[in-house]
């Protein structure tokens, strides 16, 4: 790749961009104007609200005991000595009614809380006074407060006239003690009082942690967004498309352009947008400490300082977090947006997106979500999680977790970004046209034009057919108490594993063996398949205590998973469930369509990839998610087994076999007879691990046979193979 290429891409495109109204509009204009004004909008709507008096109903005001009063002289509000300050008396008005009709009928009550009349309605009982003066009375007085719980003043306005009714009752039970000559710990033996130790700048810390995360990833996406569908989709409208294309650089050097300017538009609307708020929050905090200083009150000082922008570290790291959110979000936006035929069409791509984000973003506003090594892995989720601990002052956790959240998230961005090259080397990506969708003509051209393979399209989604009737199923066998059936199981691995990728391969593709790889392989594979089986086997029982001790299993989903194997009635249905079906299932679905899909818009490399990703993801979500790094390792050889070899049949030896000797290694270490060759052979036998030794002979071998497998396979991306039963689709496929 020729970095000056990419530099005079770089160049164009950012020139462009900034002679787009729209994107300086979005950039510049829009968070100048936009925080101050929603600044402003918060602190009227707040005064609105505070300063609008809520009313509550006394029914029955004659009854009231004029020793202690409740209410006022007047009896339009509460007795002043009930709240902290005479301002805060005059925001709970009362409207004092004769315990008479209409206002003994319940529903007249219920009516005047419903319109509007009052938002809360006291009812003091006509016998209050002669029950009160009872000091052997056993009984309290019973005082309801009438509210409608689906109105918020009205929810409001009954925790106010609570707290007045429990400040009242406090002075009653006082005066008791007083009369009977008790001490005032007669009532009260323990006095809880809760002190809490946060500075006011820590509190305003803890809540811009948990909304600047949520912020920042926001605009990190919207800024990468509406530039990569210019870029991309913008230029096949304007026609300028093909200009670039036929320049001296390459399709690779064209995206890495584009996506720099893509990361560039990122950074910049999230930088101004912080920049934007920060100063809105400063001058809002400054307007509120200007009222505190006039005496208003120590509430509105601790009010400045919670939306008093974060300090300058915590800034910091928010720049320094912004560079591997906005590459992240640029090469996903700059991928999405290389799909699209028009500016239209991108616009579509933005609300699933959004809806994938928005729940990994919010993830981060819940209750006792920490950062952890399994959230670092999470895209987006990772990043909120280590920004919040950078902003309160967490660093030996943060610094714990750096690098665990940063990596993964490039390399989610690098895939993403090769997806980008990889469209951008189809011409039919490219220039695609507008079409109109017209059910009949959809049917008709994929049944009399299918292709020997399916699209990368068609592999996704029989991915996620294969998820959603997994889902389902579950549930439905989870209601009906036959989820750990082993007949049940089995049939399940073929219904939502197998079934929907068969499905697919004969209504979509003219040549299903092809697409399946239904060929009789070399027996060189077979033979690399069960060497690499055997050697990789010590490798795979080291990497899975490491991964249960980082990630541990609950002891409920362990009580559930030896319960569920208690139930299995022999070794042989143990082999056939965990083995011999899942082998064949799943290799035909991950090896045979979805393999062949993505190859057909993917380089090798990034098809065999992806599909190791999606078969790591699948036991995520089916299984445990300790499984998600050894699937998604052994899916990568298996993925590399299956194109060298052009057949279905070494990966399904090789899934046989890891999966069977795992079941007969744990059943015969089990047996008495067998402890004196399992020492020699394990030095854990209860956790199967090898002597090192034979971890190091396993290692060695696996790198070697790797190496031959890497050199072979002479077929290459599902060449069609002349000669065999299906020469003629072959011939069909070429033409």
């Amino acid at each position: 790749m020729r970095w000056s290429n990419v530099f005079v891409i770089f160049r164009r495109e950012v020139r462009d961009q900034v002679r787009d109204r729209r994107t300086l509009f979005m950039i510049f204009v829009l968070p100048i104007l936009l925080y101050p004004i929603l600044g402003i909008s918060v602190v009227k709507f707040t005064e609105a609200f505070a300063q609008k008096p809520r009313t509550a109903l006394v029914i029955g005001s004659e009854f009231l005991p004029t020793v202690i009063p409740l209410l006022n002289a007047e009896k339009n509000g509460f007795d002043v000595s009930l709240f902290d300050s005479p301002d805060e008396a005059t925001k709970l008005l009362v409207r004092a009614e004769p315990a008479k009709p209409p206002w003994l009928d319940e529903s007249v009550r219920e009516r005047a809380i419903r319109q509007r009349d009052a938002e809360a309605v006291v009812v003091i009982p006509p016998d209050f006074i002669d029950r009160l003066g009872k000091a052997e009375s056993s009984e309290s007085v019973e005082t309801p407060i009438l509210y409608d719980s689906t109105d918020e003043p009205s929810q409001i306005t009954n925790l106010r006239v609570k707290e007045v009714l429990s400040r009242w009752k406090k002075k009653i039970v006082s005066a008791r003690l007083q009369r009977d000559q008790k001490p005032a710990s007669y009532t009260e033996p323990i006095a809880i009082k809760s002190v809490d130790i946060a500075t006011e700048s820590e509190v305003g810390g803890s809540v811009w942690s948990r909304l600047f995360p949520f912020l920042l990833v926001m605009m990190s996406l919207t800024g990468a967004f509406y530039p990569a569908i210019d870029l991309c989709a913008g230029e096949k409208e304007r026609g300028t498309m093909e200009t670039l294309l036929i320049s001296p650089a390459s399709r690779a050097e064209i995206v890495m352009g584009k996506f720099f300017t893509v990361v560039l538009a990122s950074m910049m609307t999230a930088l101004l947008n912080l920049v934007s708020m920060g100063l809105t929050g400063i001058q809002l905090a400054n307007q509120v400490s200007g009222m505190a200083g006039g005496g208003v009150g120590a509430g509105h000082r601790r009010l400045s300082s919670v939306i008093a922008p974060p300090t300058f570290t915590s800034a910091f790291w928010m720049l320094l977090i912004l560079i591997p959110l906005s590459v992240f979000f640029s090469a996903i936006c700059l991928s999405l947006a290389v799909l699209a035929k028009s500016m239209k069409e991108g616009q579509y791509y933005m609300t699933p997106l959004y809806l994938v984000c928005l729940p990994l973003i919010f993830l981060t506003l819940a209750p006792g979500i920490e950062l952890n090594l399994f959230y670092s892995l999470v895209p987006v989720t990772g990043v909120s999680l280590l920004l919040r601990a950078l902003i309160l002052g967490d660093y030996d956790n943060a610094w714990r977790f750096f690098l665990p959240v940063l990596v993964p998230t490039i390399v989610y961005g690098g895939i993403a970004l090769r997806w980008a090259i990889d469209q951008f080397q189809r011409e039919d990506v490219l220039f695609r046209e507008a079409e109109r969708f017209e059910l009949k003509s959809w049917i008709r051209h994929l049944i009399r034009d299918r292709g020997p393979i399916p699209t990368g399209g068609e592999a996704l989604l029989c991915f996620a057919l294969m998820l959603t009737s997994a889902w389902f199923l579950i549930q439905y066998l989870a209601g009906m108490g036959l989820g750990s059936s082993t007949a049940i199981m089995a049939a399940g691995q073929v219904a939502f594993i197998l079934t929907p990728p068969l499905a697919m391969t004969f209504l979509l593709t003219s040549s299903p063996r092809r697409t399946l790889r239904l060929y009789r392989p070399k027996p060189r594979y077979l033979l690399l398949a069960i060497g690499l089986a055997f050697t990789l086997n010590p490798l795979i029982n080291e990497l899975r205590p490491v991964v249960e001790r980082l990630f541990p299993v609950s002891p409920l989903i362990k009580a559930a998973l030896e319960q569920m194997m208690s139930k299995v009635p022999s070794l042989g249905a143990t082999l056939l469930l965990f083995a011999v079906i899942p082998a064949i299932c799943e290799e035909l679905a991950f090896r045979g369509f979805i393999l062949a899909g993505l190859e057909s818009g993917h380089s090798e490399r990034s098809s065999i990839l992806l599909q190791a990703l999606l078969f790591g993801f699948l036991h995520v979500l089916l299984s445990l998610f300790q499984q998600l790094f050894n699937a998604t390792l052994l899916g990568i050889v298996l993925g590399l087994l299956a194109v060298r070899s052009g057949s279905i049949v070494p990966g399904i030896v090789f899934h046989m076999l890891n999966n069977g000797m795992a079941i007969l290694l744990s059943s015969w270490i089990s047996q008495p007879s067998a402890q004196g060759i399992a020492a020699w052979v394990y030095r854990e036998p209860k956790e199967g691990l090898f002597h090192y030794w034979i971890v190091v002979v396993g290692g060695i071998a696996s790198v070697y046979l790797l190496a031959l497998l890497k050199r072979g396979g002479e077929q290459g991306k599902l060449k069609p193979r002349l000669g065999e039963a299906d020469s003629l689709e072959a011939l069909h496929s070429l033409n």
